[in-house]
């Protein structure tokens, strides 16, 4: 059961091409006459891609007494290696003043893939929000904590996800609350001993994010060696509007 809750301008893509000219040739050209050189253009192959980052969807609720922002951030890695990321995410008052913000370090993200991330600012001690939220800005954090970069944090195998309606508590204004269970297999080189982190993303039948949760695990065992599963049992994930699919996802760390 999930007991713990969390709290995009786009980052340019930067390319360089470099052309030049050079020629060989074995004899020196007659005299007075000139030689014909043939041109060779080399080219140096565009930089990865930044991982470009924006907001897909944010909701203003609370959390017990106190005000919440719940946001998905989407980050689409378009290079052709595994990246890792971490954003930073600030909601702002209608002056512009920032009044909440976090930095989160996302699970490595697959070449080629886009990684939604469910995160919340505020709704508890030590994160409250220090006036009206307005609006959310996410964008690539640089080298978060000095591990940015460089963080091992794969996502770990999910399968046998299960969506539930249910009647547990939320804990927000949320009219809807669900149930989730799933089977977490580690498929990655190393056991899992430092627990997971998790989240799900709740879609409605026209798929638009409706709501969603993240946080730590309390059924993994305390150490989860290669190849072997555990199952993972949620409730009480918030939803705005009726949910009819989940996208869950875990990650090592």
């Amino acid at each position: 059961m999930n007991t713990a809750r969390a709290a995009l301008a786009t980052v340019a893509v930067r390319a360089a091409t470099l052309t030049a000219c050079s020629s060989d040739h074995d004899d020196p050209a007659p005299s007075g006459t000139t030689a014909a050189q043939p041109d060779q253009t080399a080219t140096v192959e565009p930089a990865d891609a930044a991982p470009a980052v924006s907001l897909a969807w944010s909701h203003d609720t609370t959390y017990g007494d106190e005000p919440q922002v719940l946001y998905v951030a989407q980050v689409k890695n378009s290079s052709k290696k595994v990246a890792s990321v971490a954003i930073d995410v600030r909601a702002l008052d209608k002056t512009g003043t920032i009044v909440g913000s976090a930095q989160e370090t996302l699970p490595n993200i697959p070449a080629g893939a886009t990684f939604d991330y469910f995160g919340a600012i505020g709704g508890s001690i030590g994160s409250e929000l220090t006036g009206t939220p307005d609006k959310i800005e996410v964008s690539q954090a640089e080298n978060a904590f000095g591990r940015a970069g460089s963080i091992q944090a794969p996502l770990l195998k999910t399968s046998e996800v299960k969506l539930t309606a249910s009647e547990d508590e939320t804990y927000t204004d949320t009219p809807h609350s669900y149930d989730l269970s799933a089977k977490v297999t580690n498929n990655t080189t190393d056991p899992v001993s430092s627990g997971v982190t998790q989240q799900v993303i709740l879609y409605n039948a026209q798929g638009k994010i409706v709501g969603g949760d993240s946080g730590m695990s309390d059924n993994i065992p305390q150490t989860l060696p290669k190849g072997m599963s555990y199952r993972e049992q949620w409730t009480g994930i918030p939803a705005l509007d009726e949910a009819t699919r989940a996208v869950y996802t875990v990650w090592a760390g």
